[in-house]
């Protein structure tokens, strides 16, 4: 009985509902990519594998295939990079959809490079806890393959990494492995936007996992909804008994954060405008997001 209770609040935990995505098409100064890691989703993060990564530009209203050497030469370091990198069991169609919502709330006058970190989040076949537990390295795996890709771009670039429910782990891990390689780009501006986040509320407490993250980054936004139906459950990815909760469903204890680095964090609860449902354009629509998108994604 136990074991069918605790795959029921996986699935709650996990399953992103399909209406969020949106039928909505790109401004004409919004460059969009899409990576595909798919076929290295089990392949450990490495220059010998990092040429398997598939690219693929949006242009006349369909996706053309392209490379990294195009990517990387077409990059101009003044233009603000986003990567978006989306939840559990998205599929590659899905993920581009919900990111043509998030480009139309950006201002269509302002140019900027758009990549879906399309990371192999599709819902697998079998036992849905397996494939969670599946999932959780593969998106550490995907998170050491953006820090190979943020370390191949121009090193005065400006990125922000904006990651969704179990997109922030691949977010955090790869600014984690940029600060402790000591691998960061000289020049390279960074910002991470946390929305929902399916990771460990105490990850960025001193001493933690994630502590010294805001040595490689610039700003951090966290946005966190204590309604949040999904993340309600998130204590049983461990087990029944557990009491750990998440970031996006809790915020940001700030008095758990080493001083010098508070300054650096943005804990912004959005209950009120978007009550319990757990969706990216949810995030992204509210008006204290809205009124973040020129500082955390333009940089301004």
């Amino acid at each position: 009985m136990m074991r069918l209770q605790v795959r029921f609040f996986l699935l709650l935990l996990f399953m992103l509902p399909a209406a969020q995505t949106a039928a909505a098409v790109p401004g004409e100064r919004q460059d969009i990519w899409r990576v595909n890691l798919h076929s290295v989703a089990y392949l450990p993060a490495g220059e010998q594998h990092f040429s398997k990564l598939g690219y693929y530009r949006w242009e006349n209203n369909r996706w053309i295939t392209s490379d990294a050497e195009t990517f990387f030469a077409t990059q101009q370091p003044e233009i603000p990079l986003i990567v978006f990198v989306d939840g559990y069991s998205v599929t590659s169609s899905q993920a581009v959809q919900v990111e043509f919502g998030i480009a139309q709330n950006f201002d269509p006058d302002k140019p900027c490079r758009i990549v879906v970190w399309d990371w192999y989040s599709d819902r697998g076949a079998g036992s849905l806890r397996r494939d969670v537990q599946k999932k959780l390295p593969i998106a550490n795996n995907a998170g050491a393959y953006l820090t190979l890709f943020l370390q191949k771009l121009n090193p005065q670039s400006k990125a922000c990494l904006f990651g969704f429910s179990l997109g922030c782990r691949v977010v955090c891990h790869a600014a984690e492995t940029l600060r402790r390689n000591d691998q960061r780009p000289e020049g390279l501006r960074l910002n991470l936007v946390l929305s929902g986040a399916a990771t460990d509320q105490r990850w960025f407490a001193q001493g933690q996992q994630h502590s010294r993250i805001p040595e490689v980054v610039e700003k951090i936004l966290i946005t966190y909804n204590p309604s949040d139906w999904v993340l309600r459950f998130y204590p049983l990815m461990y087990n029944f008994r557990s009491k750990t909760q998440a970031l996006g469903f809790k915020g940001l204890p700030m008095q758990s954060i080493p001083p010098e680095f508070r300054d650096q964090f943005e804990n912004v609860n959005v209950e009120r405008y978007i009550g319990n449902e757990h969706q990216t354009l949810s995030h992204v629509r509210t008006p204290v997001f809205q009124s973040r998108i020129n500082a955390y994604f333009f940089f301004e």
